[in-house]
Formats: C-alpha cells, structure tokens, sequence
C-alpha cells in the first residue's frame, strides 16, 4: 500500500495545479491510475477497465481506445460491469471464456492492432462518500496461442477493493463531466 501513497500523493498535486487544464489533468489521471492497477496486478494497462456512471449507463475512460465506445446499460444483464455496478458486489472469474458475457468490447484493435479475449477477470465497484460511481475491473487477456496468465486470488480481489477506495475520491475530481 506503501505505492498506492505515493501515487495518491502525485494525484493530489495533480488535481490542485492550474498549469494543465481539466482534459490534461483527467488524462493523466486516469493514465496513471490505469499503469498502477496494471503493475499492482501483474498485467498490461490494455487489461485495465474503469467505466463511469453517465445517468443510466456506464461508459470507459479507460482505456483508452473504449473511451468512444457504445456505453453499457446499467439495466443491462450480460454486461459483467453493469451487473457489478448494479448490484455493488466485487467479482472474480477465472474461467470467464465459458461464462456468457459480452464480447463485443473484446474484438476491438488494441494500441498494437490486435484483439485479445478476456479469459479472467476481477471486478470492483468504485463508491465515494456512498454513491455508486463506476467500476474497475482487471483482466488477463490472451490471444492465439499465449497463456491468459495466472488465477486470480481472493487475496488480489481484496487488494481491488482496498485500491478503488482509496483511488475512487480522486477519479471523481478529475472526471470533466
């Protein structure tokens, strides 16, 4: 947690300066929390999602080639981010390639130009002060003839919960809308 300090630290001057406006500060907001979640987990930034409640959907901020994607119904059940966000319960699979869910985000190019299917994935709700305001979740992608990378623990989905507490407060003060 000693990380997640310093990092809540570089946030807090982030938010506070006036020397980059409030798009400049968002993006490097979100592209730091996105690299820590990655390191934190073992994982690409690519494997990192966090949406954002929008009235009745959810949509991504990161990363950042979702960010002009279609945006989730939260009444929608298929969605794992809706369903989290919903019902405010963390989640983990490990064999997520046999569970329905939505693929549709999966099949979208990468920075590198590849897609990759999510084959496990933990899932947390991002609250602040007691309101409901998005999710993060954290998967192990694998393309053709790669492994997905290792389970994931209960231990890893506690670190999840832990983290987006302590990072939920300063995602809301960049958020520009």
């Amino acid at each position: 947690m000693k990380d997640v300090n310093a990092l809540i630290e570089e946030l807090r001057a982030l938010i506070s300066t006036s020397e980059f406006s409030a798009e400049e500060r968002f993006q490097t907001a979100v592209n730091r929390i996105a690299a820590f979640l990655a390191d934190a987990f073992g994982g690409e930034k690519a494997e990192v999602a966090i949406l954002w409640n929008r009235g009745d959907a959810l949509s991504f901020l990161w990363p950042d080639f979702l960010a002009d994607a279609k945006e989730l119904s939260i009444k929608s059940k298929l969605p794992i981010a809706a369903n989290i966000f919903r019902n405010g319960r963390s989640f983990l699979d490990n064999q997520l390639m046999e569970r329905e869910h939505m693929v549709e985000y999966e099949f979208v190019k990468e920075a590198d130009g590849e897609s990759r299917r999510i084959w496990k994935m933990i899932g947390a709700v991002i609250t602040v002060d007691g309101e409901r305001l998005g999710v993060v979740q954290i998967s192990r992608k694998r393309s053709a003839y790669s492994e997905p990378g290792p389970d994931f623990m209960p231990a890893e989905l506690d670190l999840l919960e832990k983290l987006t507490a302590r990072l939920g407060p300063f995602l809301k003060a960049v958020i520009p809308f």
